[in-house]
């Protein structure tokens, strides 16, 4: 079994097998208490190569590979997928740690290591207003680039995971709406509650949209909210590929305007912040989309992925959260039953209320996708009879303007 003692002489093997130089790793750090995650030294330098490398192997999960051996994680294995794919396209940009070498027979991936970095969560919780509106303009860029890069590429990335005998993970960005109706009915039973008519219609025209044949079909990383996002003196680098797959390619873009709903600590992202993110993925993928520079058209695409996200989290949050506290009608049991504080549970409540005002806002300002918003404003009223001082998160500091300024929140120029 390869484990974190043993894992560096392998890896060096492999390094020298590849290179054709004699290659040691030195000064191991250890990255992950639950799974072999080492940090590395080359020793001596190799030209072409990082100063630094991380060596991974992954096997304690939860989620591991169905078909596979026992233990072999399958989120690992399509993250390793992921990473191959995007390592070889045949574009200079790095969309992600290069993939630098693996071993299928022993379980593990060589990568390219970034270094230390701040995230751009970190920065967005900071108090540099420039880096954080920076820092979602480089999102917006990334996305793009790799979008562009990876479209009309999946079959080659599919073969991958095929060689891997892996799948792309479900995330809640990329659930089918359509297999969850019985739960939408719960919902409506147990609050007697009757969504705006047109609702089931406007469902499934809503996630064929989502799932169907669509010019923004791409690969995604399932998971882009901003602590995936090392920050790099206003560029950006992306990991944790565990999700990664073809789909809607707006379901990565819009979860800014959402306040980044991956992150379980969603705070607000002004919609005009929002948008210079958006503009900079449009301007991206232009070549390969050219109806993208529709205003129309781009707007109702957005607006279509943050319907998706807001039912994703009704689903999600109903289930494992808000029915059994409707149910219950005792907060303060309910709080103990979920293991949670008074105060946990309002930023819980606050936040997905930040991701329904943030969508319900931007279909009115778009006159689209109306039915689901008013539906959803409904079920809003409901949360707010049942919690009279439920509001939506604050803005994330490094977004907040000095009281003293006039002014939005982000500066036009930036986008």
């Amino acid at each position: 079994m390869t484990d974190e003692n043993n894992l560096p002489s392998l890896a060096e093997n492999l390094l020298a097998k590849k290179t054709g130089h004699s290659i040691k790793l030195v000064n191991p750090e250890k990255l992950s208490s639950e799974n072999v995650v080492l940090r590395c030294q080359l020793d001596p330098p190799l030209a072409g190569y990082p100063p630094s490398v991380i060596l991974k192997r992954v096997t304690t999960t939860k989620h591991n590979n169905p078909s596979g051996p026992d233990g072999e994680s399958h989120r690992f294995l399509n993250e390793w997928a992921c990473l191959e794919f995007l390592t070889n396209l045949s574009d200079e940009s790095s969309y992600g740690p290069r993939l630098l070498a693996s071993s299928r027979d022993n379980n593990f991936i060589i990568l390219a290591d970034f270094g230390q970095h701040p995230t751009v969560l970190d920065i967005l919780r900071g108090d540099d207003r420039h880096a954080a509106q920076k820092g979602l303009v480089a999102i917006g860029t990334f996305l793009g680039k790799m979008q562009a890069a990876a479209y009309g590429r999946e079959a080659t990335f599919t073969a991958i995971q095929s060689r891997l005998n892996t799948a792309s993970p479900l995330s809640d960005s990329t659930l089918d709406f359509r297999e969850k109706v019985e739960r939408f009915q719960d919902r409506f039973e147990s609050l007697q509650f009757q969504p705006a008519a047109g609702f089931w219609q406007a469902l499934q025209e809503l996630e064929q949209s989502i799932h169907g044949a669509t010019p923004f079909r791409s690969f995604i990383h399932a998971d882009a909210g901003p602590h995936n996002f090392l920050y790099l003196d206003g560029a950006v680098q992306l990991l944790d590929y565990e999700f990664g797959t073809y789909h809607y390619g707006l379901l990565d873009v819009v979860s800014a305007r959402l306040g980044f709903p991956h992150t379980g600590q969603v705070q607000a992202v002004p919609p005009e912040c929002a948008q210079q993110l958006e503009r900079a993925y449009q301007k991206e993928l232009l070549g390969v989309i050219p109806q993208i520079d529709d205003e129309s058209f781009f707007a109702k695409a957005l607006v279509d992925a943050c319907a998706h996200w807001a039912l994703s989290r009704w689903i999600g949050m109903w289930h494992h959260y808000f029915k059994e506290r409707f149910a219950i009608g005792d907060e303060a049991l309910a709080n103990e039953k979920m293991g949670l504080t008074a105060e946990t549970a309002h930023r819980s409540r606050a936040r997905v209320m930040t991701l329904y005002q943030s969508f319900i806002q931007f279909a009115h300002q778009t006159n689209h996708q109306l039915i689901i918003a008013e539906t959803l404003e409904a079920y809003v009223r409901i949360l707010q009879k049942e919690w009279p001082d439920l509001d939506v998160m604050p803005v994330y500091p490094g977004l907040q303007v000095d009281s003293r300024l006039r002014g939005s929140n982000c500066d036009k120029s930036q986008g």
